[in-house]
């Protein structure tokens, strides 16, 4: 229903008897590559390939968003990184198992109790973390920010041994600079990823579109978070790169 070209094409779904036995099946397009996760671990990615990868994983986010649609569960493991046309960076969003679809009137969807804790802590935002509900297209502006965190820096903000330590860790401790790891990051996309990062989400990126926009163009998100000012906005237009501008 998204139907955006970085998120997995389904084919087909249904119902079967396999072996005597009724079954659920999915298709989903065939993928050549690596998860983003092997690809860290066996070789990392460049600063550069980071932008590249973020911002087509923001763009699928972004359509899924317009759709209603919140991943939740977003991490390396779930964005795989195909070869297509000389390409090997282009990325699928995968596995939006535990997404929750949402409208103006509210979730849509079979409802998350409250109190119940879903995702990858590693990469859940504190909302999500203190298992109160109401979960909104913010809680994948901090994903996003935590992935973009440790691909330009080599580690998460919040390593842990338990899982009551990382939650808690996001819900009471301030990321390290990404600078303060890695010198080499602009100034301007450390701002980013830690506007990403607030704790409380009326500081965040308040749609997709606006982060994807201070990705194309990040002076004028540096100066307003130096300032101390909120993001700058789209005004709720979708965001396109200059080369998909109209003339």
């Amino acid at each position: 229903d998204i139907s955006h070209p970085n998120i997995v094409d389904i084919i087909d779904f249904g119902d079967t008897v396999f072996d005597g036995k009724a079954c659920k099946y999915i298709i989903m397009e065939f993928l050549d590559g690596e998860s983003l996760a092997s690809r860290m671990r066996r070789e990392g990615v460049t600063i550069r390939e980071s932008l590249q990868i973020i911002a087509q994983t923001g763009s699928a986010l972004a359509a899924s968003h317009g759709k209603g649609v919140i991943h939740r569960d977003l991490k390396p493991e779930n964005v795989f990184l195909c070869n297509r046309q000389g390409d090997r960076n282009y990325v699928k969003l995968l596995d939006f198992g535990i997404a929750k679809l949402t409208t103006d009137q509210g979730a849509l969807s079979q409802k998350t109790r409250t109190g119940m804790v879903i995702g990858t802590p590693t990469y859940m935002s504190p909302e999500q973390c203190d298992g109160k509900g109401n979960i909104d297209a913010r809680a994948d502006i901090y994903a996003l920010g935590v992935m973009m965190f440790e691909l330009l820096t080599g580690r998460v903000p919040f390593p842990g041994d338990g899982f009551g330590e990382v939650l808690v860790a996001h819900l009471t401790r301030e990321p390290d600079a990404p600078r303060s790891i890695n010198p080499n990051i602009p100034p301007e996309l450390e701002a980013i990823v830690l506007r990403c990062m607030r704790k409380k989400r009326e500081e965040r990126f308040q749609s997709m579109n606006d982060m994807l926009m201070a990705l194309n163009d990040p002076g004028p998100h540096y100066q307003a978070w130096m300032q101390g000012a909120p993001a700058p906005t789209t005004g709720g237009a979708p965001f396109l790169p200059a080369s998909q501008q109209m003339a």
